[in-house]
């Protein structure tokens, strides 16, 4: 008998990748709005909080790799070279990324920090027509141009005489962009090399050991009650592993382009959690902007930069 996938069934395994994109994104997009309540609401600090984000899904994921994989956990250390890249992805990828993704939420709110940090394709397509020294296409310009104007729009609120968001939030939410596209960038060597999950998970148990000599993590801060200690949990596990093994699991289903346009639901689940569940003020231009930037993402996601 022929061993072939029928139509059928091919159908109904894109469906379910499709799902798990979504799914995935949703829970992130819940996870910043979580986040946005531990920090605001519960005053828990930021910096011991991204030692705990990092730190037990880095380990979990390690012990699942190693369970899975056996000894080829250890082998980006096998190499100087490999070892310095993870490192340094470790540091100004994972760790920088995300303390300065929550500090934006920190001085913002989630769907302000989510959108900013979502310019970093944008931050992509520049490098990579620099370094490939090319013109850039008309999707790339208009690309850039959304991503101009959206970020105006949200920091402005439509206002040329004004500037409405924090600059803390600004400059949190613009490094957070730059760091993800350095993360983004900076690990493809490494992952045509290496699991995908093995590099994850030493990306985030390296950057919560390096973070934790900041902040460490027995130093707790804040109002660390039972709705705090949820919050915490839903941020690491919900929010974070769920969110990250949906997600490869999607794309897997459907192939890295479908996700890449699927995944803009996290900063739209991220702006509609945050009008429905904290109740935060979105005016028309703050609405604009956010789709403004959901455009960029998904015209360089479609037509990415050979």
């Amino acid at each position: 008998m022929p061993s072939s996938i029928s139509p059928l069934n091919l159908k109904k395994n894109e469906n379910i990748g499709i799902l798990c994109v979504i799914v995935a994104g949703c829970l992130w997009g819940l996870g910043g709005i979580i986040g946005q309540y531990a920090l605001q609401y519960k005053h828990i600090n930021t910096e011991w909080m991204i030692v705990i984000r990092m730190g037990l899904p880095g380990v979990l994921i390690l012990l699942f790799s190693f369970q899975r994989y056996g000894r080829e956990v250890f082998a980006p250390f096998q190499s100087k070279n490999e070892a310095f890249r993870l490192i340094v992805l470790a540091v100004a990828g994972m760790w920088i990324s995300q303390l300065t993704f929550y500090k934006a939420i920190q001085y913002s709110n989630a769907a302000t920090a989510t959108i900013l940090q979502y310019l970093y394709p944008a931050i992509i397509a520049i490098f990579l027509t620099i370094q490939l020294k090319k013109y850039p296409s008309f999707y790339m310009i208009v690309s850039i141009f959304l991503s101009i104007i959206g970020a105006f729009l949200l920091v402005t609120n439509g206002n040329f005489s004004e500037i409405i968001l924090p600059p803390n939030a600004i400059f949190y939410g613009l490094v957070s962009a730059l760091t993800s596209a350095i993360y983004t960038l900076y690990s493809i060597p490494l992952l045509q090399k290496h699991n995908t999950i093995i590099i994850a998970g030493w990306s985030m148990f390296l950057g919560a050991i390096i973070a934790n000599f900041f902040h460490p993590f027995w130093q707790l801060q804040g109002n660390l009650d039972f709705e705090a200690w949820a919050a915490i949990l839903f941020i690491v596990f919900i929010g974070g592993m769920a969110g990250f093994i949906l997600f490869l699991v999607g794309i897997k289903k459907i192939g890295g382009a479908k996700g890449s346009v699927l995944s803009t639901v996290e900063p739209l689940a991220t702006v509609l959690f945050s009008v429905l569940l904290l109740k935060i003020n979105f005016t028309l231009a703050d609405w604009i902007g956010a789709g403004c930037i959901i455009m960029m993402i998904i015209l360089l996601s479609i037509n990415k930069p050979s």
